[in-house]
């Protein structure tokens, strides 16, 4: 307890991918990694296929009941323009891979959404979700930056944006594994092979259907992310 008090758990809202031929195709590509072996891959990088996701906002509400409340019934408010913004669905379709910062010096290798219609309602719906959150003083518009929230448009009109990707591999899920091991952790990777072995796999289509407001951390019972509370996206 005392060490969950000094640490307390962070909330994000997040999109989950839950469609079955989705999740077909992602254990196929882990399934070609892990019998390819392509150089510096180590299994322990992938994501799990049950906490498949793209975040809308990490954010830190300490555990605060009040604010964790008040998410809720932000997110409960918003339903209404959420489900009009997305009307005809939202599909995730594959639009390639990506790193940050190089190949050579990887933490991360995510898939891209393609660009489309879909893709423009998820940036309209993220915007909304932000300049609610902003108005009510659950984020400050001063700390976006640390929220990787890029603010676009004129003070007036302001658009918010983040970076969407699926993260499908990264240094943080090994490092638990080898902090566990009590082993030096890495700082990034060489994901070269890794992309070359991957390059020709193409993941399947994913209609979006909830945006969950999540504890970042592992529910037990199910290996999911903890939710505190699910809401319609479509």
């Amino acid at each position: 307890m005392k060490q969950q008090n000094k640490y307390p758990a962070r909330h994000f809202i997040m999109i989950p991918f839950e469609d079955e031929n989705f999740l077909t195709s992602y254990e196929d590509l882990c399934s070609k990694l892990k019998s390819e072996n392509p150089e510096n891959f180590n299994p322990e990088l992938l994501q799990k296929a049950s906490k498949l996701h793209i975040s809308c906002l990490i954010f830190d509400l300490k555990e605060d009941p009040i604010k964790v409340n008040k998410v809720c019934e932000i997110m409960k408010e918003l339903q209404d323009e959420i489900k009009n913004l997305s009307e005809g669905g939202i599909t995730y379709k594959f639009g390639g891979y990506g790193v940050f910062d190089s190949y050579q010096k990887a933490r991360v290798i995510y898939s891209k959404m393609e660009e489309d219609s879909s893709y423009t309602k998820m940036e309209k719906i993220i915007d909304l979700i932000i300049k609610k959150l902003i108005k009510e003083g659950i984020i400050d518009e001063n700390n976006l930056n640390d929220l990787h929230v890029v603010k676009t448009g004129s003070n007036e009109d302001p658009f918010y944006k983040i970076e969407m990707h699926l993260t499908l591999l990264n240094t943080t899920f090994l490092n638990k594994v080898l902090k566990k091991q009590k082993k030096k952790p890495i700082k990034n990777f060489d994901a070269t092979k890794i992309n070359e072995c991957i390059s020709g796999e193409k993941l399947a289509d994913c209609p979006l259907k909830k945006i969950d407001f999540c504890v970042l951390r592992e529910d037990k019972n199910t290996g999911k992310y903890e939710v505190v509370e699910s809401f319609d996206l479509a």
